[in-house]
């Protein structure tokens, strides 16, 4: 009791006076009242006086406290001990308890942090009405005002979702029943929200009725197969595995951009914030306490994200460097996961350290606030506490006052956990993707492990038997890559669930062991995205080994019209006129026909960036009277015209034309406007189709502008070779007009030659005479050998028929097993063009070796050479014939196609000669036919038969001679240019240090090329988004069907100087509408569509097999930043490793704000370093004290147009073929079979799709060995054909090279489908299916 006295004496006495830590600390929230409160008077009042009036309320609060203020203790006590519950009691002003921090000078954080003043919108705030915003049919039912805002609460959330408000929930809070129907004096409207498709049913008997028609298909992807628990399970597996799961995570996360939301959502909260404390009155104070509650919800959340990301990140990281380290000590290799690394620095440090200074000074801010708002709260608590129960002995310890040095420190954790510091460089990471001869995997002792095992899976839908994948063999990473797609039609009901049934085959008996079961419920997702599972498995306990993994399953639904479904408009049909009169109430109008009008289609959202720049215009395009449409129509120009041309019998005698057009009186004969500057296009009584109109005059339109272009450069070049008077030198000079040309011109006078204007040594005056020396060419073609030769899949068949019959083992004759199947195929290459063949003896094997030179001898005029070269292979096929005598046998000898190479003969003719390794165009279906693979006869593993690939490559040395006669380059630097004067000074320094630099002066490329407008501008002006065509807007890979799209475009075959890279370069608008171009316009158009799709992408010019000077386009893919080349003449997508890519050399990159030439003395593509900011393989030709010009000269409203029936044309083939092959059999019977055309029809109608989304690769479908188990009673050849369609002849020719119609048998049968498949602007693909049939005694 002694001892308690003295404390209670010292309790009192610290009562009456103030300590100095307290007064200094309500100096520190004095100070900032001061910031914060800048409208109040300047008046003396005492500090703690105003303090306690500002935090604790109404005078009696402050009255008492006055008597009895709070003074903390001396000793160090901590926050656990100081303080009761937060209460949440409701205050009278918000002022009273939330307190508003603004950070100015002088900064309380730290000297050198600032923040910047945000002003913030009103239109962010939520205000509610009491009007309702949406139609409600809800009859004489009056609505309360609560009602009202709960019902547009739920409308908001609905509209926030993309849904629908529901016809229960609006009953519910509107509390009345929901209504069936609406009633109207003309009509009965059902209340639904959701829109149902019509359908149109004949009528039918109850009985026969069997329910709506909900016709779907099921599409089922079969990614991949990975075991987690195997015999054959290492340490290097389960890491590998393990960092794949979390590399997916990591996908994940940064596709979904999770923390990034958050923080938008957190600035977006903070501002709302402040503005309802700045503007809240005294019956708001519990919605600034929720928004207060809100912001700080998010803020945790977001440093928990953030956290969660960065730890995420390092553990990749540290397990990556696990597993490299692990290769490290066993010195070998057993899975295929590879991680690539992309470190980017911080461009300024000083931003980056200004960015991290205010974030973190505004959460600083904002927890020091909330701490201020607890500790206030708490001492009100602990005051009013206290005044209840003075007398009573045990009191509560008075609350602490937050420290702000303990609380910066604590949140400067928090920061160094969640965020990166400001120097720490940003690190992404990539999973490369290496072929398989860069990551082959080598285990040392793999004789000694057990033989890999071949698994396959079964799909049941509901218990019922869907199909099986194919069997694959384990890899030694313990991973099945099955890439299988499946497609279920789906008539009347949808499936539940989805059962896979995972199945060992056994290499000694045809019978399969079942080894474990998934099942997963099928869902209905409302997106268009497929939905994604990963279903695990695990065998049963009683099984010899116990197996445990994963099966990666992608589905989805889809209409079954095909991919274009209802919103493709050439698929709709209409109901017949009649029956639509009869249903169609007389009131409403008539729905308006089809329009053939043109289409603009709509880019898909987010993905076509519109270009802020306006395009470029020509001078002369702004101070022309009127627009070339206007022109083109003007009804003297064609009298004019005509009479000028002498052609027309009508209009070459006219001695007067009108001047003005009102004056031509009707009775004038005008020609043919369409036929204006093309020549007589149709004859008298002749019948064009529209397609076939359509692509004679695009490509008349571009070899006349060649034509146009080549003379104007011819003549300005003749022109700047000859002294020219004082004005017209002034005129014609590249240089703007005014003074400074005119001074000049002037001292061009006093000068033998000006130094700005361009010298050529000569001067090319139109087309090239036609000599005896370009009449006799000699084409050497030397070929070495081929790998990946298909081989005859009849012969095996009759192999397994006659071993099985016999009762033979196949293991015991292994070796001839092989031995006949990949010796059964003999091909040989022939040399062809025209009428004119040669052709290679004849080889053994699906590897065969020729090392054998051909000469082939070539007689025409040089204007007539536009054909290709042909390198074709066949196989020899050798059959016994026996006659009616057993003594008597005789040898059938005949030549299947099996694939071939064409090689423009202009091309060759510039390039001289062509070498390496070239990919020869295999047929997507070849019947009688199949690819090499090993895995067919034995079990015996791939690696040892690395010959066997995926395409067949052929070795060969193609050259032409003479070598003399090169073609003369077009002048294009005689035309004039569009560019600044300083723009082009600049250049042609550059050029200087450039040439200093190039290990090959053939690498040069003219920064500024001639367009189709016959001016000069640079190469940065031909890239620019441009609208992509309807299909590619609509389609789920964009990217794979602008490359088919751009493949299909015709090509020009002819010796021309336009089509160089000193050539004329088409825009968008002149290729499209013409469908005619050079392989280097291609290439723009692509990377313009691949830019319009919002990659990263460039264009490169160089030099490839077989097109001499084009251009390619190397584009970057989003999910695993790897770079891509992509041929635009093929579509075919290659790696830059790859050795059997067609492009041989690269001379210079060209994107959309820079030009990038190739220094590197290398000339291999596969071993070009593709660093663009490596200064030591890459010369920019533009800096940043001078910028590349960016207004494109593309046509950015560029409008497509829909292609003509297609119908005729389909039928025009069809006997154009038939009619062809019986001629050219003129000595023999052709009986056509048109059996099998139904099932050939149905298997080219899958063919487009196959050859768009393949990327170019030969993979061999199952139709050929379907067809073979359909028919077996015929021996069976056909193929597949697929161009772009040009005219009937070229069609004729392409047949004619395959030589099917070569048959001798006397009972051979034909049978041709044909399927057209349109894209816009009468850009079609051409399937052919060619098949002879011989009918089996």
């Amino acid at each position: 009791m002694d001892s308690g006295s003295p404390r209670k004496s010292g309790r009192k006495k610290r009562k009456t006076q103030t300590t100095r830590s307290y007064r200094r600390r309500e100096q520190e929230v004095q100070a900032l009242l001061r910031e914060t409160d800048r409208k109040g008077k300047e008046e003396k009042v005492d500090y703690e006086a105003r303090s306690l009036q500002f935090f604790h309320g109404n005078e009696d609060e402050r009255r008492e406290e006055g008597d009895s203020p709070v003074h903390e203790t001396g000793g160090q006590e901590s926050d656990e001990d100081s303080g009761g519950e937060l209460a949440a009691e409701p205050s009278e002003s918000p002022t009273q308890t939330f307190i508003q921090i603004d950070l100015q000078d002088p900064p309380l954080v730290w000297n050198q942090l600032f923040k910047q003043r945000h002003y913030y919108d009103e239109s962010l705030l939520y205000r509610p009405s009491n009007t309702l915003h949406f139609q409600l049919q809800q009859g004489d039912v009056r609505l309360k005002d609560y009602q009202i805002r709960m019902l547009n609460r739920y409308q908001e959330q609905a509209k926030s979702s993309s849904n629908k408000l529901s016809s229960q929930l609006i009953a519910q809070l509107s509390e009345v029943n929901p209504p069936k129907f609406i009633m109207d004096t003309t009509l009965y409207r059902s209340v639904c929200h959701k829109e149902f498709k019509s359908v149109f049913f004949e009528p039918v008997t109850p009985d026969e009725f069997q329910g709506l028609p909900n016709r779907r298909c099921l599409k089922l992807s079969l990614k991949q197969l990975r075991f987690s628990l195997h015999p054959q399970l290492m340490e290097e597996h389960r890491l590998a595995q393990q960092l794949e799961d979390l590399f997916d995570v990591y996908i994940y996360q940064r596709k979904h951009r999770v923390c990034r939301k958050l923080r938008e959502e957190l600035e977006i909260a903070r501002q709302v914030a402040i503005k309802l404390l700045a503007s809240a009155g005294q019956d708001q104070t519990s919605e600034v306490k929720r928004q207060f509650k809100l912001t700080q919800q998010l803020r945790q959340r977001y440093y928990s994200e953030s956290t969660a990301e960065r730890n995420l990140l390092q553990r990749l990281l540290k397990e990556w460097a696990k597993l490299k380290e692990l290769r490290r000590q066993q010195q070998f290799q057993c899975t295929r996961f590879q991680l690539g690394l992309r470190v980017i620095h911080p461009p300024d440090l000083q931003a980056s350290y200004s960015a991290w200074k205010e974030s973190f000074e505004t959460d600083l801010a904002e927890v020091y606030r909330e701490q201020l708002e607890v500790f206030y709260t708490r001492q009100r608590l602990w005051t009013e506490q206290r005044s209840h129960s003075r007398k009573s002995a045990s009191q509560a310890k008075p609350p602490r006052k937050p420290q702000f040095d303990k609380i910066m420190a604590n949140l400067r954790k928090e920061y160094d956990k969640a965020f990166k510091d400001p120097v720490e460089p940003f690190v992404e990471i990539m999973r490369l993707r290496a072929d398989e001869a860069a990551a082959r995997i080598c285990i040392p002792g793999s004789a000694q492990l057990p033989k890999a095992r071949n698994y396959f899976l079964k799909i049941f839908l509901d218990g019922e038997f869907v199909g099986q994948t194919r069997s694959y063999r384990l890899e030694p990473d313990l991973q099945i890559t099955i890439n299988e797609c499946m497609g279920v039609l789906l008539e009347r009901t949808l499936p539940e669930n989805l059962n896979i049934w995972l199945y060992e085959k056994s290499t000694l008996t045809p019978r399969s062991r079942r080894l474990a079961q998934m099942t997963t419920p099928l869902l209905m997702n409302s997106k268009d995205d497929a939905v994604h599972e990963k279903l695990s498995f695990q065998t049963t306990s009683s099984a010899s080994t116990q197996l445990a993994g994963d099966v990666y399953v992608f589905y989805d639904y889809r209409s079954a019209e095909g991919l274009g479904g209802e919103h493709n408009l050439d698929d709709v049909q209409r109901l017949p006129m009649a029956l639509r009169q009869k249903l169609i109430p007389p009131k409403l109008r008539a729905l308006p026909e089809a329009s053939k009008e043109l289409v603009t289609p709509r880019a898909p959202y987010g993905r076509i960036r519109q270009s802020m720049l306006p395009p470029l215009i020509f001078l002369e395009q702004q101070l022309q009277f009127c627009d070339i449409e206007t022109l083109l129509e003007d009804r003297r120009l064609h009298l004019l015209r005509s009479r000028h041309q002498q052609r027309n019998l009508h209009t070459k005698q006219l001695r007067f034309v009108p001047a003005l057009e009102n004056e031509i009186t009707e009775e004038e004969p005008l020609p043919d406007s369409h036929g204006l500057g093309l020549g007589q296009l149709l004859d008298q009584g002749t019948y064009w189709n529209p397609i076939d109109l359509h692509k004679h005059r695009g490509r008349k339109f571009i070899k006349l502008l060649y034509e146009v272009i080549s003379s104007q450069s011819a003549r300005r070049a003749k022109t700047l070779q000859t002294p020219m008077p004082l004005l017209l030198l002034a005129e014609d000079s590249d240089q703007a007009t005014g003074w400074p040309a005119l001074w000049r011109a002037i001292c061009s006078v006093f000068q033998q030659q000006p130094e700005s204007l361009p010298r050529e040594p000569s001067v090319w005056s139109g087309p090239q005479p036609m000599h005896d020396l370009y009449q006799h060419y000699n084409v050497s073609l030397h070929v070495v050998r081929a790998t990946g030769v298909p081989v005859r899949s009849r012969h095996i068949l009759n192999i397994n028929e006659r071993r099985t019959s016999a009762g033979g083992d196949m293991s015991t004759s292994l070796f001839v097993t092989q031995t006949l199947m990949y010796s059964n195929v003999r091909p040989f290459v022939t040399l062809s063009y025209g009428q004119r063949l040669c052709r290679s003896r004849t080889a053994e094997g699906s590897n065969p070796t020729w090392n054998e030179q051909l000469q082939l001898q070539i007689h025409s005029q040089f204007g007539d050479l536009r054909e290709d070269l042909k390198i074709t292979l066949f196989d020899e096929l050798i059959e016994p014939q026996y006659s009616d005598e057993a003594s008597d046998l005789y040898q059938r000898v005949q030549c299947n196609w099996l694939g071939e190479f064409r090689v423009p003969i202009n091309t060759l003719l510039v390039s001289r000669k062509f070498e390496g390794c070239i990919e020869l165009s295999m047929p997507k279906v070849l019947v009688g036919y199949k690819r090499p693979l090993i895995d067919s006869v034995t079990n015996m593993s791939t690696d040892q038969y690395p010959e066997f690939k995926e395409a067949v490559h052929l070795w060969f040395y193609l050259s032409i001679e003479p070598s003399k006669g090169d073609l003369m380059p077009l002048h294009s630097s005689a035309l004039a240019c569009a560019e600044m004067p300083e723009l082009q000074h600049y250049l042609g320094e550059r050029k200087l240090e450039l040439v200093q630099l190039l290990p090959q002066p053939q690498r040069y490329v003219e920064p500024l090329v001639c367009t189709a407008q016959g001016k000069r501008v640079c190469l940065t002006r031909l890239l620019d988004p441009i609208p992509l065509p309807p299909a590619v807007a609509s389609g789920e890979n964009p990217v794979e069907i602008s490359c088919r799209f751009v493949s299909l475009l015709s090509q020009l075959r002819s010796y021309d100087p336009c089509q160089s890279f000193r050539g004329v370069w088409l825009d968008n608008q002149t290729l499209l509408d013409s469908t005619w171009c050079t392989v280097k316009d291609l290439g723009v158009l692509l990377c313009n569509y691949l830019l319009a799709l919002g990659l990263e992408c460039w264009l490169i010019l160089g030099v490839a097999c077989p097109h001499g000077e084009c251009s390619f386009v190397l584009f970057r893919q989003p999910e695993t930043a790897e770079l891509f080349l992509v041929s635009p003449a093929t579509g075919k997508r290659y790696q830059l490793q790859d050795v059997y890519c067609p492009l041989r050399r690269v001379f210079c990159l060209v994107g959309k704000h820079n030009i990038y030439f190739n220094i590197q003395t290398e000339n291999r593509v596969s071993m070009t370093n593709f660093n663009l900011q490596d200064g030591s393989c890459w010369f920019p030709l533009f800096s940043r004290r001078v910028l590349a010009p960016q207004s494109s000269v593309q046509k950015l409203d560029y409008m497509y147009k829909r292609s003509n029936d297609l119908s005729q044309l389909q039928k025009h083939i069809e006997r154009k073929i038939m009619k062809k092959i019986s001629a050219w059999r003129s000595t023999r019977k052709t009986v056509w079979n048109r059996a099998f055309q139904p099932r050939l029809q149905e298997i080219l109608s899958d063919m487009e799709s196959l050859a768009t989304f393949s990327r170019g690769r030969y993979d061999e479908p199952v139709y050929s060995e379907q067809l073979e188990q359909e028919y077996p009673n015929y021996r069976l050849y056909g193929f597949t054909l697929n161009f772009a369609y040009t005219n009937l002849a070229a069609i004729s020719e392409r047949i004619r090279t395959t030589c099917i119609h070569y048959n001798n048998d006397a009972s051979v049968e034909f049978c041709v489908a044909v399927h057209l498949h349109a894209h816009v602007n009468d850009v079609i693909s051409v399937w052919l299916f060619l098949m002879s049939m011989v009918p089996l005694l």
